[in-house]
């Protein structure tokens, strides 16, 4: 299993989880704050997490940074 990788931006509190690399076909929003990207064979390829430290909570938040941050390393 690979590893996923995370992206965090501090500023504009969005987390984006790479679930698989691939062109995006197109995006749904599955709930509010939180958008889900496929690829041309419906496949998920991304999700994507806006106000991200208000739907996962500030210590969550902080965990996926730290954890994002020790991925890009």
């Amino acid at each position: 299993m690979s590893k996923t990788n995370m992206n965090y931006d501090k500023k504009s509190d969005i987390l984006y989880i790479v679930l698989k690399k691939g062109m995006e076909d197109y995006a749904e929003e599955v709930s509010p704050f939180i958008t889900v990207e496929y690829d041309k064979n419906n496949k998920p390829i991304g999700i994507e997490i806006f106000k991200a430290s208000k739907v996962l909570g500030e210590t969550l938040a902080l965990k996926s940074i730290t954890k994002s941050s020790q991925v890009a390393n």
